[in-house]
């Protein structure tokens, strides 16, 4: 077997990406490259990125869920 890790260093932020989920160097290569912008997108854009508007939807999701069990739940109770 082969070592197909990769690492990448974003030298102006020195944001490092490691990567060996896969046999393929080059697979590895694009896997670390969407997770190197990924951080870099985090970095820079903070609360505005990409990921950090899908947790704030995921986590109004959850409460909107959780209040609607609330309200199941005080439904059941009443009757």
């Amino acid at each position: 077997k082969t070592s197909n890790r990769v690492v990448l260093l974003h030298k102006p932020t020195s944001l490092r990406v490691e990567c060996q989920d896969t046999r393929s160097l080059t697979q590895n290569r694009k896997i670390a490259r969407k997770r190197l912008l990924q951080k870099l997108d985090d970095f820079y854009n903070g609360e505005e990125s990409k990921s950090a508007i899908k947790a704030g939807i995921k986590s109004e999701k959850k409460a909107k869920n959780k209040s609607k069990k609330k309200q199941r739940q005080k439904k059941k109770q009443k009757q």
